[in-house]
């Protein structure tokens, strides 16, 4: 599928041989090893484009092009899904490679944003990242309101359901920590620009851009933290309530403690025990015990144990 880039992008089919502006064409990863099997590129390209190589961002600055991958967490399942796509930069061509139908989907995320700029190949390339982090500062902010009910519930009603779900959150964030990570190194590459594959003055651009992700990347970093000490707050929660009943455990067994040596005293099988004959006895032992009772009862309430 190729498109023309010029005042938009204008689809070519078939390609039309007197077209103007430059290309952009995508591949499954197939189509990419046999059409660009003979390609002086080739060989890095078969690289990115090898099993298990689309794992991070990264640009390869090559002469006469650059060679990369772009890995991004999908914003609906951080942790379960994610968009992998291959590039690579040419000075008339962007090729953009993947394996189930991720360009389509960036490209029309792309299309939808105010940020498409299609006079060449540095910004279209540039509009494309752009548009990546065009929203997360929002997305980030509903992450903030996660934790901050989540933090309201740790002073409430506690749910047993509230440690995974932060747990969950932190995962989350650092999916989204080591993507901005990955995107800044990728920036700085860009912005160095060792092979001039960029026009002098499009460094500015890169490092504005390095400037939005290093924002980003701090933001989800105090996002990380908030859920760590939401996550401490509810063990503190989990300890005092663990702590208020062992004290009341500890209470009651001090108050039955006087009562069991009474037991324990009056069941021993003596033959001359003066009590066991007074008609009284019953009544007077049960007073006794009431009386212990409400005596320790009334001494840990002065000490505020109860």
């Amino acid at each position: 599928m190729r498109f023309e880039l010029q005042s938009g992008m204008t689809r070519l089919s078939p390609p039309a041989p007197g077209r103007k502006g430059p290309l952009l064409e995508l591949y499954t990863t197939e189509e990419a090893r046999k059409t660009f099997s003979n390609a002086p590129y080739a060989s890095v390209l078969a690289r990115n484009l090898g099993a298990g190589q689309l794992l991070y961002c990264k640009a390869e600055m090559l002469d006469g092009c650059i060679i990369g991958t772009l890995v991004v967490p999908d914003k609906a399942a951080p942790l379960s899904g994610r968009f992998c796509l291959a590039y690579c930069l040419e000075r008339e061509r962007i090729l953009l490679i993947d394996e189930d139908g991720t360009c389509k989907e960036l490209l029309e995320r792309l299309l939808d944003s105010e940020l498409l700029d299609c006079r060449d190949v540095p910004h279209f390339f540039f509009s494309l990242l752009e548009a990546l982090i065009q929203d997360d500062m929002a997305f980030l902010q509903n992450f903030e309101k996660r934790l901050a009910t989540m933090e309201e519930s740790v002073a409430g009603t506690l749910p047993k359901e509230l440690k995974t779900s932060v747990m969950t959150v932190r995962k989350e964030l650092l999916a989204f920590h080591s993507y901005y990570q990955q995107l800044m190194d990728m920036c700085e590459i860009l912005s160095d620009n060792e092979n001039g594959f960029f026009p002098e003055d499009f460094a500015s651009h890169f490092h504005r851009l390095c400037g939005r992700i290093d924002r980003l990347y701090d933001h989800t970093q105090i996002l990380r933290e908030y859920a760590l000490q939401i996550r401490e707050m509810h063990q503190t929660q989990v300890d005092i309530r663990q702590n208020e009943t062992m004290r009341l455990l500890t209470v009651v067994s001090t108050v039955f403690f006087p009562l069991s040596l009474l037991t324990g005293w009056y069941g021993m099988n003596f033959q001359n025990m003066p009590e066991l004959r007074n008609p009284y006895a019953y009544f007077i032992l049960i007073g006794l015990c009431a009386l212990i009772v409400a005596l320790e009862i009334w001494y840990f309430k002065k000490k505020g144990w109860l």
